[in-house]
């Protein structure tokens, strides 16, 4: 006989939903703050007022927390309606990639991000697989564009996802110039134009 799915935790007590969510803050915090070296289980039950027995019911380990806090801030970015016009599945894409960029928690947490992801193997591992979600919505994009005869037939996919995202990273990073809608559509009309056919 088969037997109906548990009902997930935080639909049964509110209070479990509280206390995650207060650890996940106190993590994030403490990473922002500190870097990684300052995530440790006293200081987020220090911060959270979580108590260190709660904490652990939900996550074996401190690498755990972290990666439940870089979880909650990542990004998702959906793959276009494949019967939508390919340039506005295109722009839609890196859109919503800029906006995930402007993205205060997660513009908080990413440099924590790159810097964990050289030390731990879970959060490399969860690096690898935002990276992917990310590059499967561009490449899915880019290859309906070059087949529908908008881009070159010989386009190196792994090359354009790096010059179409290359631009907003640098203004991320930089801050030299103000990523909004318009410095996004301009960076896809110049990939468009670099990678129309001859």
């Amino acid at each position: 006989m088969r037997h109906p799915s548990p009902v997930p935790f935080d639909d049964v007590d509110p209070r479990v939903s509280r206390s995650r969510a207060a650890v996940i803050r106190a993590a994030t915090d403490l990473l922002v703050e500190g870097g990684p070296s300052a995530v440790t289980v006293d200081a987020i039950v220090h911060r959270s007022g979580v108590a260190k027995s709660t904490i652990y019911r939900h996550w074996e380990s401190r690498d755990d927390i972290l990666l439940s806090v870089i979880e909650s801030c990542a990004p998702a970015i959906p793959i276009p309606d494949p019967g939508s016009d390919v340039v506005d599945a295109m722009r839609e894409v890196v859109h919503a990639m800029a906006d995930a960029l402007n993205d205060p928690e997660w513009a908080r947490v990413l440099p924590a991000l790159l810097m964990l992801k050289n030390h731990e193997s879970g959060v490399a591992a969860m690096n690898d697989r935002l990276e992917h979600e990310q590059e499967m919505a561009l490449t899915v994009v880019l290859n309906r564009a070059t087949s529908e005869g908008l881009l070159r037939a010989d386009l190196d996919v792994q090359e354009a996802v790096t010059m179409l995202v290359g631009p907003l990273l640098f203004a991320h990073l930089t801050d030299s110039v103000k990523l909004d809608t318009a410095f996004v559509d301009r960076a896809v009309d110049n990939f468009l134009k670099a990678y129309a056919p001859s």
